[in-house]
């Protein structure tokens, strides 16, 4: 057997932190995660992977080609694991986008989120006039990919120990160094990868990381396979996404700047909770079609933080965080994580190789 490469830590056990351990596993290298946070830990708002609804829904747009090319390498990924892996927890799904907007035109429809979207989502089609609900002005239909978070970042998990990966648990740290510091065999690896989403605003430290509140309420209603999106006006948007393996829907959304509210509001869940039921009154069972929210089968209420940047992802090398170890950062997914996750590990783990070999060219 070949001599393993160079010894990363990757800091962060998100869907980040296990996408980046797992490719570097594969690229050869010995891999120890350290986290405060690992998946099956009871749910803490500061741990936002697991609150995620998620589906593989991209919000690329022309303003930021790298994501579009993060996640349509990503919806690449996730197809071939859905395909090959029998007990990987992601199903295709149908998928319903509806706009309150109308349709740009010219060169920038070719580069709006959904004709983007468009160039890799399998049974893409534009909606017709009359499949439009009032109110909208238009929309699509395709093929998409549902994720379900509970069931997924525990997988990934064992993908990750079963490459020979190892995980660390650590208490708050203070600095990227103090990482290093979590386990004897860490004091001398020659790199770090930086996935701590929002927690890299203390720790890197990073002002243009902020917190996205977003509220959820999930349900029963194990009959609907389906997705559905509703954007308008101002940034107001409602979601319909199934978890197949459990039977709920999770509903949504808000997206709230620079909250860091835990508490579900009552208020904010009414209205999630009218908005989707307009939107699909399939989320009641047959015999209760004509009711209200009040027949829905509410499982609860949550709350989570997404892990968001100015400027988007920063993926980049970093020489000065840890003295004569390089970091590699890759953190600043926001809401989109899941559906950027192996296309940003990849891109992650082609800086590692950069800054490896660089540190070995000037020995």
């Amino acid at each position: 057997m070949a001599p393993a490469k160079e010894h990363v830590v990757v800091l962060g056990a998100g869907v980040v932190g296990l996408s980046t351990a797992i490719r570097l596993l594969q690229a050869g290298y010995a891999v120890d995660i350290v986290a405060r946070d690992h998946p099956g830990d009871e749910l803490t708002v500061a741990f936002t992977s697991p609150w995620a609804a998620a589906h593989h829904v991209s919000v690329a747009t022309g303003a930021d080609m790298r994501l579009h090319v993060f996640d349509a390498r990503t919806f690449k990924v996730m197809s071939d694991m859905i395909r090959n892996e029998n007990d990987v927890p992601m199903f295709f799904t149908p998928q319903l986008e509806y706009r309150e907007q109308p349709r740009a035109t010219g060169a920038e429809d070719e580069l709006s989120q959904l004709s983007l979207m468009s160039r890799y989502h399998p049974d893409f089609r534009w909606l017709e006039p009359h499949e439009l609900p009032e109110g909208i002005q238009h929309g699509a239909s395709f093929t998409a990919i549902l994720i379900d978070t509970p069931h997924y970042l525990p997988w990934l998990v064992q993908r990750f120990t079963e490459l020979g990966g190892r995980l660390h648990r650590c208490g708050t740290l203070n600095s990227l160094r103090d990482a290093l510091a979590v386990h004897p065999s860490l004091l001398n690896v020659q790199l770090l990868v930086n996935c701590t989403g929002l927690g890299a605003k203390a720790l890197v430290p990073d002002d243009k990381v902020f917190p996205t509140r977003g509220q959820l309420v999930i349900v029963c209603a194990p009959w609907v396979k389906k997705g559905v999106t509703r954007l308008g006006p101002n940034g107001v948007y409602d979601y319909v996404i199934p978890r197949p393996k459990s039977g709920t829907v999770v509903l949504g959304g808000c997206a709230e700047r620079n909250s860091w509210d835990p508490k579900p509001r009552p208020e904010l869940a009414r209205r999630i909770k009218e908005r989707c039921l307009a939107m699909m009154p399939e989320l009641l069972p047959p015999e209760k079609r004509a009711g209200t929210i009040d027949d829905l089968d509410v499982v609860g209420d949550a709350v989570g933080l997404r892990p968001t940047r100015e400027g988007g992802v920063r993926l980049e090398v970093d020489y000065t965080a840890i003295p004569g170890v390089p970091v590699v950062h890759n953190y600043g997914h926001g809401g989109y994580g899941y559906q950027s996750s192996w296309g940003s590990a990849e891109a992650a783990v082609e800086l590692v190789e950069e800054a490896l070999s660089s540190a070995k060219s000037k020995l």
